[in-house]
């Protein structure tokens, strides 16, 4: 059997056992091939041994293999991951607007809106969803409240979730369905509306007793920061992005609901630290507040840079 066909040999029994991995063989491939070619004792065209004396598992030899091997390795990872995301990506026109959607369920949820939107009745319209998501953080915040002296109630959190991940996701595409947007009207609304939404989660979480008031207001301090920034980016390239890498809204509010089920089912634990006494949820809130701390400070630089390029190319001009 040839070099060749035990690589083939090696893809197909990867991807017949696991169909659904896409592992980058190539710098697989190029290992077997040096080892092949180390093993057969090769020669150049004077006649002089390839490598020289130099063997794979020898000196210098290692630590150049290993550094080709991984540059290559991350270089097939790095377009293998660009490639899985640009699948999950829906781009769209909104209104005047370029929308841009990379979470994790923005494929699902537009073939859910385009098999809902054409059944929702006609009596209903886009402020009626409006106010439905509004509605529906309230039934949030009380699941929270209620939901710490008597963990039934927490039930409320995921179907508050779900019905204003249904308001606030459908009002617009509603809209658009039926050819019947307020360009204007719906992107002041739309925003105002999902401040005052982050505003009242925030309190009903900081209320309730799960999560210290000071870190639930943080969380929202943190999340309204990122609006402020897609907002602005939307201002100058008019480009709105629902998104921040495979993270948006709905992936938020999934997480929400699996948080809400582990309230339900795991008592409240307390730690001492510096004298202050916190809960399992205020250290995950204060995690999630340091992430999009993170993304939001990886986020504003990256656009300034490219931003600033945007701009100093017009002096050529």
């Amino acid at each position: 059997m040839t070099e060749w066909s035990n690589v083939t040999v090696l893809k197909t029994v990867v991807r017949v056992s696991v169909p659904w991995v896409r592992i980058p063989l190539s710098p697989f491939v190029h290992i077997y091939k040096f080892n092949q070619i180390r093993m057969s004792n090769k020669k150049d065209s004077n006649g002089r041994d390839i490598f020289n004396g130099l063997h794979i598992f020898e000196g210098e030899s290692v630590d150049k293999f290993v550094e080709r091997f991984l540059s290559r390795l991350n270089n097939s990872l790095e377009k293998e991951i660009r490639g899985q995301i640009d699948k999950l990506k829906v781009e769209y026109k909104r209104d005047r607007q370029n929308a841009i959607n990379t979470g994790i369920t923005a494929k699902v949820e537009e073939d859910i809106k385009g098999w809902v939107c054409p059944r929702i009745p006609k009596w209903i319209n886009s402020d009626h969803l409006t106010v439905l998501g509004i509605i529906a953080v309230f039934i949030v915040a009380a699941g929270f409240i209620l939901g710490f002296s008597e963990r039934l109630y927490l039930l409320l959190v995921p179907l508050g979730l779900f019905l204003n991940w249904f308001g606030d996701s459908f009002d617009g595409s509603l809209a658009r369905y039926r050819k019947k947007t307020r360009p204007n009207y719906g992107y002041y609304i739309d925003h105002m509306v999902d401040a005052i939404v982050i505003i009242i989660f925030a309190l009903g979480l900081g209320i309730s007793g799960f999560v210290r008031i000071d870190l639930a207001l943080l969380f929202a301090v943190m999340y309204m920061a990122l609006m402020i920034h897609v907002e602005l980016v939307t201002f100058v390239q008019n480009s709105f992005k629902y998104s921040f890498g495979l993270i948006g809204p709905t992936e938020m509010r999934i997480l929400g609901i699996f948080i809400a089920v582990y309230m339900y089912i795991a008592p409240v634990e307390y730690f001492k630290v510096f004298n202050q006494y916190i809960s399992q949820y205020d250290i995950a809130i204060l995690l999630v507040c340091i992430g999009m701390a993170l993304v939001l400070f990886f986020s504003v630089i990256k656009k300034g840079l490219e931003l600033d390029k945007v701009d100093k190319a017009k002096w050529k001009e």
